[in-house]
């Protein structure tokens, strides 16, 4: 019980102890990042726990959460010690040639169909996507499935569902064309995407369905797990159209300002092509109207103010501070996930083996 207790506090002490270490910056499709890497020894991480953690890099999903008051930006899945990694993410589009480059400056695919998606890797692909592309990672902790009594095997019972129920597709990294990893296949058959519009609208994942476009982002894919497992669902969290405003404007002036300064997901942009306009005011509309309205194809300033001036919308999703009972999100109760009433567990890369991977 007195571990629950401390879930009412958003912990200055955990924070502290993030682990300060690089933090993976998705590449681009022509990208020059490291998909590959290896690492001495596994996590510790237990069976069927989830994975929480912030980056230092910024990037979109930083920007929004952060404009919504909420702190971790990524959730993993743990198939245990020293073993495979269920997550979902995607690399930073490649950039149109010139003159599109000038209107839409990202591949409007790749945008919109984040890859790889739903993904399960090994040990040396997620210490890779976790430290192997500078900045520094501010948070990195570990969650166990538990209620008021104590630590259960529900989380166990989520990871034997995603190893053995939810269909997978080998597939080879786009950099090293001689490892594979598994990619999901969502309800439909076909693998999922990593799609932006999830933090806008969630839709059904959280109750089995698939997203619009086939896609799921990190957090609603462990709700989905949840629900497919088995267990009740996660309850959707309304963010209310000032915050959707917020969050919209901060996305907006993020991407801006980190194409400007070349720094983060956009890294490079704004520097290789001279337009007769300001090159990162387009990116930073095209990438808002790809989260707020699923409308990747663009940078008309007109989607996102048919948003903005309606004070009807509002936003649906699952975060990562949701999954943990973070930033005020319940943890205990009806609707939360298995994880939620834990605190932040340490993790510690101490199993052994030494294991080659790849991320994508």
């Amino acid at each position: 019980m007195m571990r629950l207790a401390v879930k009412t506090i958003r912990s200055a002490a955990f924070l502290v102890a993030a682990l300060a270490a690089p933090a993976v910056l998705a590449g681009a499709s022509d990208t020059s990042d490291v998909a590959c890497g290896s690492t001495a020894a596994g996590w510790n991480v237990p069976n069927g726990a989830i994975v929480l953690s912030r980056g230092g890099g910024g990037g979109p999903v930083t920007a929004v959460l952060d404009a919504v008051g909420e702190y971790r930006t990524h959730s993993m899945f743990s198939h245990g010690p020293g073993g495979d990694v269920t997550h979902e993410t995607m690399y930073t589009p490649g950039t149109n040639g010139w003159p599109t480059y000038c209107s839409t400056p990202l591949k409007v695919g790749e945008l919109a169909s984040g890859y790889p998606g739903a993904a399960r890797i090994n040990q040396g692909g997620i210490y890779q996507y976790l430290y192997g592309g500078g900045g520094s990672l501010q948070y990195l902790s570990y969650q166990r499935s538990r209620t008021s009594a104590g630590y259960d095997t529900k989380g166990e019972t989520v990871s034997n569902w995603l190893l053995t129920s939810m269909p997978t597709v080998a597939t080879a990294s786009k950099q090293n064309g001689g490892l594979t990893f598994q990619r999901y296949k969502g309800p439909n058959g076909s693998t999922l995407n990593y799609v932006l519009y999830q933090y806008r609208d969630l839709e059904g994942v959280n109750v089995g369905g698939a997203g619009w476009n086939n896609g799921m982002v990190c957090s609603t894919l462990i709700s989905h797990a949840q629900y497919r497992a088995g267990f009740p669902a996660i309850d959707a969290y309304v963010y209310n159209h000032s915050l959707l405003q917020t969050a919209g404007n901060s996305l907006y002036s993020s991407v801006e300002n980190e194409c400007n300064t070349g720094l983060g997901f956009w890294k490079g942009i704004g520097s290789t092509v001279t337009c007769f306009e300001n090159i990162c005011d387009d990116a930073g509309r095209q990438v808002r109207n790809c989260m707020s309205a699923g409308r990747c194809d663009t940078d008309d300033s007109g989607v996102w103010n048919t948003i903005s001036n309606n004070a009807a919308t509002v936003a649906r999703s699952i975060s990562p501070d949701r999954l943990g009972g973070w930033s005020g999100h319940p943890y205990t109760g009806s609707g939360v996930s298995l994880w939620a009433a834990d605190t932040s567990n340490t993790i510690q890369w101490n199993s052994g083996g030494n294991v080659y991977g790849c991320w994508f």
